[in-house]
């Protein structure tokens, strides 16, 4: 083992990256619907911690160092901290991991508003080239209901202005965020914000409302409208059909998502896209059930995995002995669990 401090999160595509742990918890950590770093105070770690972390990493792997193509900087906004100390941080990556390829980190928008031009530019030329950010949703009455503390204004904003200095966005979007009621400015508004950025990647998710966060009670309450497996899959269509002149490529890769069928380039794979979710949308109420309840069960990945007979007998007895079961909560509860 290697005595390195390390955070509790790191996105599902930096898998193979070298963790390197810059803050601890979120510099907002206020939002409604997150319960990762309650009780966390936030906190920066010092350079010289940061930097004897890549000296121990590096002393560790030796040779094997090169495996290495990508560092993640954790926590939930390592963007936070000031430039000068990212590029001592990049500066001594760089210097005991030549091969990295791309040094990648959550970044909320206020925290890249905050840098200047020129420190945005200087960051991604010392290999800080891509950022992953939680924007959720475009819709202004939804990121206030949330408590986001952002404007749709500013995640256009920072957004182009990182695209400007060179930088990857990796944009998460959260489906269901805004219950029944808001579902379709969810859809429409988040599309325009978007379009309007046209990031490298849109990276969707099935909200899931955790009992330990202020969202989550309401669910519990009755207070919170919360959408079925198919209402959230009509307002994932409806955002998909507003996406247009952008060249994004739109990753499904998180468990907590239904139809991780549904996946492409942006704009010659949207009508393969659409063409998944309405195959899902015209089979009978009993059969998206079915599959709604078989995939927050384990028995399919895939709607092609319903063709599998006895794990669908399995699935349809599941239904049956559970007569006075809410499927809505139920799969909201089975989605909490994998996040």
């Amino acid at each position: 083992m290697i005595d390195v401090e390390l955070g509790p999160i790191r996105p599902p595509s930096e898998h193979q990256s070298l963790l390197l742990r810059l803050t601890r918890g979120c510099s907002w950590n206020r939002c409604f619907f997150c319960g990762l770093y309650k009780g966390m105070r936030f906190s920066v770690r010092s350079t010289e911690e940061v930097i004897g972390d890549i000296k121990k990493y590096a002393a560790y792997y030796g040779e094997r160092a090169s495996f290495f193509k990508s560092c993640f900087l954790q926590d939930g906004d390592a963007f936070n901290i000031p430039a000068k100390d990212l590029l001592s941080i990049l500066h001594t990556l760089k210097k005991y991991f030549p091969a990295l390829q791309a040094v990648t980190t959550y970044a909320r928008c206020d925290s890249i508003l905050k840098k200047t031009e020129t420190e945005l530019q200087a960051l991604c030329e010392a290999g800080l080239n891509h950022l992953y950010r939680g924007i959720e949703t475009g819709s202004d009455t939804i990121l206030q209901k949330i408590n986001k503390g952002i404007t749709a204004e500013q995640i256009v904003k920072s957004g182009l202005a990182a695209k400007k200095a060179g930088m990857t966005l990796s944009e998460f979007t959260l489906l269901g965020i805004g219950g029944k009621s808001l579902s379709e400015e969810n859809a429409i508004e988040t599309a325009k914000v978007i379009n309007s950025v046209n990031p490298e990647f849109i990276r969707v998710h099935h909200t899931a409302f955790k009992p330990n966060t202020k969202l989550g009670r309401d669910v519990e309450k009755g207070l919170f409208d919360l959408q079925s497996e198919e209402e959230i899959v009509c307002e994932q269509k409806l955002f998909i059909e507003q996406l247009t002149d952008i060249t994004s490529y739109y990753v499904n890769e998180h468990i907590v998502n239904l139809l991780l069928e549904v996946r492409g380039k942006l704009p010659e794979d949207k009508g393969t896209m659409l063409a998944i979710i309405n195959s899902y949308l015209s089979m009978s109420a009993e059969d998206k059930l079915n599959f709604a309840v078989g995939r927050r069960l384990g028995y399919y990945y895939y709607l092609k995995d319903m063709q599998n007979e006895a794990e669908n007998t399995a699935v349809t007895k599941y239904i049956k002995e559970n007569p006075n079961t809410d499927f809505t909560l139920f799969c909201n509860e089975c989605r909490a669990e994998m996040i």
